[in-house]
C-alpha cells in the first residue's frame, strides 16, 4: 500500500466517521437510524425512478401496509439511513483493508505515514 492509498484509506474512514458521528465504529449503530428490507427496496426503487417506486409500493402495500403516502412521509429519512450505513460499510471495509495491509506490511504502512 503507497502513500496515497493509506491517505485515501485514512481520508474515507475520517468522512464517514464525521458523517455518521460515532456509527462508524458500528455498522448498526442507531445513529445512522434503522431501516427494515422493505424499506430499503423502496430507497433502492425510487433512486432507479419513480415508475419503480410506484409499482414496487403498489404490489407490496397489502403485504407491507405500506403506501405511497407513507413512503412520502418517509422516504428522506429512509435514505439518509440508508446512505449513512453504506458510507459506514465503506468505511469499516478501508479500517479493515487498512489494518490487513499494515499486518502484512508495516513497513510500507509506517512509511507512507510519515
Amino acid at each position: 500500500m503507497n502513500a496515497i492509498h493509506h491517505k485515501l484509506a485514512l481520508s474515507l474512514v475520517a468522512v464517514a466517521a464525521s458523517a455518521c458521528g460515532t456509527a462508524w465504529a458500528d455498522p448498526a449503530a442507531t445513529s445512522c437510524g434503522s431501516v427494515t428490507g422493505t424499506q430499503r427496496s423502496i430507497v433502492e426503487r425510487a433512486d432507479e425512478s419513480m415508475d419503480a417506486l410506484r409499482g414496487y409500493v403498489r404490489s407490496r402495500t397489502v403485504v407491507t401496509g405500506i403506501d405511497m403516502q407513507d413512503v412520502r412521509g418517509s422516504l428522506d429519512t429512509w435514505r439518509a439511513a440508508v446512505t449513512c450505513q453504506k458510507q459506514v460499510a465503506a468505511a469499516k471495509a478501508s479500517a479493515d483493508e487498512l489494518a490487513k495491509a499494515s499486518a502484512e506490511r508495516p513497513d510500507v504502512v509506517l512509511s507512507a505515514s510519515r
